[in-house]
């Protein structure tokens, strides 16, 4: 079951990296997000309907299902503003790996599982590379400040990540994966519901990139129903950190796609994180 699920994770994570690329190329950041969960809202949000109505849940299931929404809803407001600030191979490996410690951390401490010393070892190992991607002591040259805006938005982005998945592990033991992403679903077109009062926005975003709206369509809400599956079946604290294969995924794509720099040092860092998820994998 343990590889079962770690194939479903390095899969997500391979396809949160490639609709983070669409989102970074798009024009209208925040229309683009928009448009990539209607396709999938029209058929998931009447399921949900019936399967609230027609079932019967504790109040702390509603509660939970209200808090993710929410963490979902502040997520994807962050994320169109920090895609608009820095380049996709430093904010990206930020936000990602704002969580790499902290829901380990968080899981062990309040959900009673349980990390391995390889697995500590392995985790350290994806944090110290996930810094060097971040460039947080890189030397401002002349003329070019170091900017914290992006950084900041970056971890803003993390924490919602964090909040998210940890309430999310809560959540499955009262509902499936797939209601569960149609509330994540939901949550997230609330958090652009001002964009898609836009119609000459939306439509002209759809215009420029309709066939990366589709294929993010797709991959946004296939990504995270492929980790839900997959925090059935492992611990979270295992699961999370491997994930991460989507920042190794992301530097490549923004070095060789959208020309970012620092090229060989991000690739450096990157085989660091590499050799971090096999440790986690099969030690953690």
């Amino acid at each position: 079951m343990l590889w079962i699920a770690v194939s479903l994770v390095l899969v997500s994570g391979t396809m949160n990296a490639l609709w983070n690329l669409f989102t970074k190329k798009s024009k209208h950041k925040q229309a683009y997000l928009s448009l990539i969960v209607i396709a999938a809202n029209v058929l998931l949000i009447p399921l949900l309907l019936i399967h609230l109505v027609s079932r019967s849940y504790p109040p702390e299931a509603y509660v939970l299902l209200l808090m993710s929404m929410t963490a979902q809803a502040t997520y994807a407001w962050m994320l169109s503003k920090v895609y608009a600030l820095g380049d996709l191979s430093q904010v990206y490996p930020i936000q990602r790996g704002t969580g790499v410690l902290l829901i380990p951390l968080i899981s062990v401490i309040f959900m009673g599982e349980r990390l391995s010393l390889w697995g500590w070892i392995g985790v350290s190992i994806i944090f110290i590379g996930i810094l060097g991607l971040s460039e947080w002591k890189r030397v401002p040259s002349a003329g070019q400040p170091f900017q914290m805006k992006p950084i900041l938005t970056a971890v803003g982005v993390g924490l919602c990540i964090t909040s998210y998945v940890l309430i999310d592990k809560m959540t499955l033991q009262y509902v499936s994966p797939l209601i569960l992403i149609s509330v994540s679903n939901f949550g997230f077109m609330l958090g652009n519901s001002r964009t898609m009062l836009n119609v000459q926005v939306l439509t002209g975003e759809w215009r420029r990139n309709k066939r990366m709206i589709l294929l993010g369509s797709i991959l946004m809400p296939g990504s995270y129903f492929l980790f839900l599956v997959a925090m059935e079946l492992a611990p979270v604290s295992h699961l999370a950190p491997i994930r991460e294969v989507g920042t190794v995924m992301a530097t490549l794509l923004g070095i060789w796609i959208l020309k970012e720099k620092s090229g060989f040092r991000r690739l450096v860092t990157a085989s660091a994180i590499t050799a971090g998820i096999i440790v986690v994998g099969m030690s953690g």
